[in-house]
């Protein structure tokens, strides 16, 4: 019986060998997961097992064995992963601020961007007054001050208020001192002076080429602050550079909150109708020309201009990393047209998987680059299986036929990278959009057909100064998708928030549905085993009852049978909208208004009753004595000494300062188990010193 499972499993696997390939992003990928998931930093000396790995397949023993040689090659593709980020890590590092400073600071604007309330700058090659500010690479920093006159490239002089980057809000959430540190941000914060302009030249052949970019972006952003009205000239500026700032939040909200905020980011959408507009638009121009359309390849003429047209959009968009990773998909399309190769397919997109995690492997942790690649891998695999019967029934005769099943065709492609993008949505931001089909079923042809065409002949009439027509055509549209917006997600039920899934479900997804699609004879069905454990790891997913942030100054209780509610509502603003996601709710009630005979608070500090544990919440060190004696947990905003010994855990001011934001989670039997930012990250360059400091004196 086991050895004819084996010997069907094998058949199956080498029935498929054209698909094979399809697997090396996903080994790379492992790799990559494998080191962002280990408690301690690498070595460059771990980059040798793929050498060693590959070195094996050298062995006439190991080449004559397919039972050998798949599991090496396929290891060392994984261990490939695990060295490429590695290599990255190093060749990235820079010093971070580890202190909140003050000082003057001068240095090249590489970066401008301007928002509803202040402008942001990130400012390359800084140089400090202060001497205990180490030689930072960038820093970024936002000002209230008018900087019109100011553009990339300009070396500046300010004073500013300086902090490390932000750490995860709480244990295992978004981390953007990760974020930072790929960034070489070594610090943001604000100014307290009105920047002072130095010279205006940029000094190395890349930073003039950066800082070109960037003046180039600042003066489309520019014209279009002056040529459109104030309602839509976010969003403009958010689809041409890429620079979402000037958009004010309720619009972002509603954008997200109605399954529409796709339409924001400069992704494979964007690139795909900027393209796809220049492509057509050439071969029909060349087609009108019949010594031209019969005696030359124009169909690749008009692929190559649109190369060259979405390469341009790449360079004013800003070269996010949705933006390259669209532009690296879309050229392939375009590429393959060239050499008369299948335009779409699952090879094409492994490639552009692996280009992209082999020179930037810290975007597989981002919600973008998982959201994108999983909505076009299941359209890719739904069209490849069935997307034949549409166009066989859409090429039929009648106008209305081929409107109905366009249509039909919209419907099914939001709808699949609604289910594709909805667990990667749940992880990142604890809700999805209900009502995200039937609306971009309306916005996506706006989009398409008005205003995306609007934009291109915008960008091509800019630099002539007369682009102020087609900008306010774009904003009619655009005014349309914001209604649209705005009205569904005025819902009750147009979000659906549930908390954030747990990372071990989101991992055992990923491969079930890889293993399904990537497969396709019936060995793929053994995907279906997996949904069981999906299952289990969701629903007994596991939610703290007590979330304490590292200031001291904001802690929430998580309670099944009370509800959440949260000490204050005045700081820690961002704090608790992260919080509110991960427990998959709306808002949290204050805790001065919460009903239940488990809490209680005086001048003090905060007692709360569960499960037959005392957790008390300190606010000074009057009581501490008391409590040392009665509680079973205690959580500080002051030091507690160390002859306090009834309780089982304490968290001081020392232990957030040095360890981050806490979390608690209480079992039914009274078991409780804490966990903290930097102790699910580890010794890690990103990672404050002091936390690995710690490490190295108790280990």
């Amino acid at each position: 019986m086991t050895r004819s499972l084996i010997n069907w499993l094998l058949a199956g696997f080498f029935l498929d060998r054209s698909r094979w390939f399809l697997w090396v992003p996903v080994l790379y990928a492992v790799g990559i997961g494998a080191y962002y998931s280990v408690l301690w930093h690498p070595s460059l000396y771990w980059c040798g097992w793929p050498f060693f790995l590959i070195s094996l397949l050298f062995f006439r023993f190991v080449r004559q064995r397919e039972g050998l040689l798949i599991p090496v090659l396929s290891l060392a593709i994984v261990t490939a992963g695990f060295s490429g980020a590695i290599l990255r890590t190093e060749w990235v590092a820079a010093p971070i601020l580890q202190k909140k400073s003050i000082s003057m600071v001068t240095g090249i604007v590489v970066q401008k961007s301007a928002g509803q309330k202040s402008v942001r700058l990130t400012i390359a090659q800084p140089e400090f007054e202060l001497a205990s500010i180490s030689d930072l690479k960038k820093i970024r920093v936002s000002t209230r001050s008018d900087v019109r006159s100011l553009h990339p490239g300009d070396k500046i002089s300010v004073k500013a208020v300086l902090l490390p980057p932000p750490p995860p809000a709480y244990p295992g959430g978004y981390d953007f001192q990760r974020d930072s540190y790929y960034k070489q941000i070594g610090a943001v914060g604000y100014t307290i002076s009105r920047p002072e302009i130095l010279t205006r030249d940029a000094v190395t052949l890349w930073a003039r080429i950066s800082s070109m970019s960037a003046l180039l972006r600042d003066k489309i952003n520019r014209y279009i602050l002056e040529n459109s009205t104030e309602t839509s000239a976010g969003f403009i500026m958010a689809i041409m550079t890429g620079d979402r700032s000037h958009m004010p939040k309720s619009q972002l909200e509603e954008m997200r909150n109605s399954g529409l905020a796709h339409l924001l980011a400069i992704s494979g959408l964007h690139m795909g109708m900027i393209g796809g507009i220049i492509f057509f638009a050439v071969r029909l121009v060349f087609s009108a020309l019949p010594t031209l359309a019969l005696n030359h390849p124009i169909k690749k003429w008009a692929a190559m201009v649109a190369l060259f047209g979405i390469c341009f959009y790449l360079t004013v968009s800003g070269m996010s990393i949705s933006a390259v990773r669209a532009f690296l998909m879309i050229s392939m399309v375009f590429v393959a047209i060239c050499f008369d190769r299948t335009a779409l397919s699952l090879r094409n997109l492994a490639l552009a998987a692996l280009l992209i995690l082999v020179f930037l492997p810290e975007t597989l942790l981002s919600a973008s680059f998982q959201m994108s690649f999983a909505a076009v891998f299941c359209l890719i695999a739904g069209y490849e299986r069935w997307g034949h019967l549409l166009i066989l029934k859409s090429n039929q005769r009648g106008v209305l036929r081929r409107f109905t099943y366009y249509f039909l065709g919209i419907f099914l492609t939001s709808l699949i990278a609604s289910f594709a993008t909805a667990p990667f949505a749940i992880f990142h931001f604890g809700q999805f959009s209900v009502i995200g089909v039937a609306v971009n079923l309306i916005a996506v042809p706006i989009m398409g057909f008005w205003v995306m065409p609007m934009i291109l002949i915008a960008f091509c009439l800019m630099p002539f100064g007369v682009a102020a027509v087609p900008l306010e055509l774009a904003g009619d549209g655009i005014s349309m998708i914001l209604f649209i917006a705005h009205y569904a997600s005025g819902f009750t039920a147009s979000v659906l928030k549930v908390g954030v899934l747990p990372l071990s479900g989101l991992v055992v997804l990923i491969l079930a549905f890889l293993w399904f699609f990537n497969w396709r004879h019936s060995v793929r069905f053994l995907a279906l085993g997996a949904a069981p454990f999906i299952l289990a790891l969701v629903l007994f997913a596991e939610r703290p009852a007590i979330l304490f942030s590292q200031s001291g100054a904001l802690f929430a209780i998580n309670d099944q049978k009370y509800g959440t509610a949260a000490s204050t509502f005045r700081s820690e603003r961002f704090e608790r909208k992260r919080w509110t996601q991960l427990l998959g709710i709306h808002e949290f009630e204050r805790l001065t208004n919460w009903k239940t005979p488990l809490f209680r608070c005086d001048g003090t500090g905060c007692v709360y009753l569960k499960n037959t544990k005392v957790i008390t919440f300190l606010n000074n060190a009057h009581t501490i004595k008391t409590d040392c004696d009665r509680a079973d947990i205690i959580i500080s905003r002051v030091p507690v000494p160390k002859g306090c010994r009834n309780p089982t855990k304490i968290v001081d001011k020392f232990s957030l300062w040095r360890e981050g934001g806490h979390a608690l989670y209480l079992d039914e039997k009274g078991n409780a188990r804490l966990e903290t930012v930097n102790s699910l990250r580890g010794d890690r360059p990103w990672v404050p010193l002091v936390y690995r400091k710690w490490l190295d004196a108790n280990h």
